[in-house]
């Protein structure tokens, strides 16, 4: 989010640099005017990404988006009195989508690390992490109008520090809006509630075992379950899903 903030104030100082104070009222009303348009588009978009099946979205969008700009070119949005706004804050939308929601795919291995941080930002994410001289111990995932997979299988966790407890351990952090976060973990791992309250979509699937608290877990599945996620989830809008191989 303080990317996206600070391209807010790159884009505001640019437009007031060239353009003056009038330019940035001006641009003000515009986007205020624009904004109900906007939010019907990402509420479409949302509305797809349920209904259609993962894989088959590209074309409904590709369709949706040429029939609105033909709409819109049809109505005389773009006619040279509003082009010279309009396309520079396309551009500039472009910019940002980019920049916040696109990783680059490096060909070499993940960095080993204790700590983990995935976010989906609109585009989808999809991650395998795999673990071999550093265990895990902390992932954090984020997910703002995106769907974000990460599949944690693979990963060695963090063995924890007490006596009584052998167990290993990882900690998951997850923050949605309006997104998706789903995360794959292996069949010898439980699932311990940790400040799950504030998010009401949270989904387990029939296999996973899950309990309320730790106590409950070294009283009943640490034997059968010697690996447990400590899921924590913060979130408005979405939805969280655990599912097991």
């Amino acid at each position: 989010m303080r990317i996206a903030f600070g391209l807010l104030v790159v884009v505001v100082g640019t437009v007031w640099l060239l353009g003056g104070g009038s330019a940035v009222r001006s641009g003000g009303r515009w986007a205020l005017s624009a904004l109900p348009y906007a939010l019907a588009a990402v509420g479409l978009l949302l509305i797809l990404r349920a209904a259609v099946p993962r894989g088959l979205l590209a074309g409904p969008v590709v369709l949706l988006a040429g029939g609105g700009l033909w709409a819109a070119y049809d109505a005389g949005v773009f006619d040279e009195s509003s082009a010279d706004r309009i396309w520079p804050l396309v551009v500039i939308a472009l910019g940002t989508v980019l920049s916040l929601g696109v990783r680059t795919e490096s060909r070499r291995p993940e960095e080993e690390h204790p700590l983990r941080r995935y976010r989906s930002v609109l585009v989808p994410v999809d991650r395998r992490v795999v673990t071999t001289t550093v265990p895990l111990r902390n992932v954090t995932v984020s997910s703002y109008f995106g769907n974000a997979v990460i599949d944690l299988s693979g990963a060695q966790f963090m063995g924890d520090a007490s006596a009584d407890d052998p167990a290993r351990v990882i900690e998951a952090d997850v923050t949605v809006l309006f997104g998706r976060v789903e995360l794959v973990v292996g069949p010898y791992c439980a699932v311990v509630k940790g400040n799950v309250e504030s998010s009401l979509a949270v989904h387990f699937a029939d296999r996973i075992a899950v309990y309320p608290n730790v106590d409950e877990y070294l009283s009943a599945g640490s034997l059968r379950h010697p690996h447990r996620l400590v899921l924590n989830v913060l979130g408005l809008g979405g939805s969280v899903a655990i599912r097991a191989l």
